[in-house]
């Protein structure tokens, strides 16, 4: 299920959403190849460092790994889903 943009800006810190921004129609539409490759990289980069967070949360709750900040981890998940969506409309867009 898609997330509307007022959602991810509410999720996202402003220098976040800026790098998500650009995912979306027709900004992406503008963009060229190699923009674009930069931009999946950068998408990427932002998605595997929410997953990792996402999952040393998880350790911690668990009880396997000491707790580095706060265990609540409903915001972490919600920015990996945010930035693995603009992934997938880059990575579309790159495809098409």
């Amino acid at each position: 299920m898609s997330m509307p943009i007022a959602r991810e800006r509410k999720i996202l810190s402003e220098a976040e959403f800026a790098l998500v921004a650009p995912s979306h129609y027709p900004d992406v539409a503008r963009l060229d190849r190699e923009a674009l490759i930069a931009l999946a990289r950068r998408l990427r980069e932002a998605r595997d460092a929410a997953r990792s967070r996402l999952a040393a949360q998880r350790r911690a709750k668990r009880g396997k790994a000491e707790a580095r900040g706060s265990l609540d981890d409903r915001g972490v998940a919600a920015k990996k889903q945010v930035f693995a969506a603009a992934l997938r409309r880059v990575n579309k867009r790159l495809e098409g």
